[in-house]
């Protein structure tokens, strides 16, 4: 814990919350009270708005705190340049970035950043976080299927000890749950592909440079399921820039030792892309990416998702609609018998 006199001292900022925004209004109040409700008073707020909305605008001025700050993009920039940007005009020794649709536990910053006040060499800390609904009602049960699908429940409290074995896990969280050292972030890898997986880009990255990396057991996040999440979604945003990571990190030999993964990955990453872009009605697109999978993957499934391109449209809504499984029903599925995380 940060003591009362480093804490409230002078008028320095401490750590920065960065909060981009993007046309969605529903959640970004929660977000803000959140971040103002830090136990951590030496802070300041950077809401990043890469869609320009009044509406986002009008939000932040009910606040009236001068800690917080609202920021508009005239032109999309993207997740990791909005970030880039923010990150250059912030003040704060630390930095964590929160969703607009996500919250962090009131003392998160508190419990972060102490540890890395004591532990200077450390570049990253992260911690695990419930699954809320879209009323923020936490999902025991799901939550604790989360935290085993990622494999966080084998990991210690303390600096990872197997952080490459971490990442391709998914075991380390970024997005909402961590803060960085922002003396040893590196901005000049903010690629435009890595889109809406900047979390895990980051992540690649800092396990890339061996960059010490700590882990926090408690829930002092929550990630927000809804219809409007990028996980439940169904464009091809997300394996496309999935696709873009995996190539990037099998042409550049960041980690050969997992080559065998990766080409998996791009494989599934592959076929989810081309069946989005199927059931957006983009079929010659789709086509293309199928024909890829069965040439260089060798992936039987894409051989179906050729042919559905050959129907009319609604039937391969209607197939992939019967086909689809939500994610995070699926986890609540697997792990209906455990006992709820208090």
């Amino acid at each position: 814990m940060i003591n009362d006199r480093d804490n409230l001292i002078g008028d320095g900022v401490l750590a920065t919350i960065i909060i981009p925004a993007f046309r969605r209004t529903r959640y970004v109040r929660d977000a803000v009270q959140s971040a103002l409700a830090q136990t951590l008073k030496n802070i300041e707020i950077i809401v990043v708005d890469d869609s320009d909305s009044e509406e986002i605008k009008n939000i932040c001025h009910e606040f009236k705190d001068s800690r917080l700050r609202y920021r508009s993009n005239k032109v999309c920039l993207g997740v990791l340049n909005s970030c880039k940007n923010a990150v250059s005009e912030s003040k704060g020794r630390y930095i964590t970035v929160l969703n607009d649709d996500d919250l962090i536990a009131p003392e998160f910053l508190d419990r972060c950043v102490g540890i890395m006040e004591n532990q200077a060499h450390l570049s990253l800390v992260f911690c695990d976080h419930w699954i809320i609904d879209e009323y923020g009602i936490k999902q025991n049960i799901v939550s604790d299927s989360n935290t085993v699908y990622w494999h966080r429940e084998s990991l210690v409290e303390g600096e990872l000890k197997h952080p490459v074995e971490a990442l391709f896990h998914g075991s380390i969280s970024v997005s909402s749950t961590s803060v960085f050292r922002k003396s040893l972030i590196d901005t000049s890898m903010a690629y435009k592909n890595v889109g809406v997986c900047a979390d895990f880009w980051v992540a690649c990255v800092y396990v890339h440079f061996r960059l010490p990396i700590y882990y926090v057991p408690e829930r002092l996040a929550s990630y927000r399921v809804h219809k409007d999440s990028e996980t439940n979604g169904g464009s091809s945003r997300l394996p496309d820039s999935e696709r873009f990571i995996y190539g990037f990190l099998l042409q550049e030999q960041w980690f050969p030792d997992n080559d065998e993964l990766i080409n998996i990955r791009i494989a599934d990453a592959t076929f989810r892309s081309a069946k989005a872009r199927l059931i957006s009605g983009s079929s010659i697109e789709a086509r293309e990416l199928f024909v890829l999978c069965i040439k260089k993957y060798r992936m039987p499934r894409c051989v179906i998702g050729f042919i559905l391109c050959m129907l009319p449209l609604f039937f391969t809504k209607a197939f992939f609609s019967w086909r689809r499984k939500d994610f995070y029903s699926t986890l609540k599925s697997r792990n209906a018998t455990r006992a709820p995380r208090s």
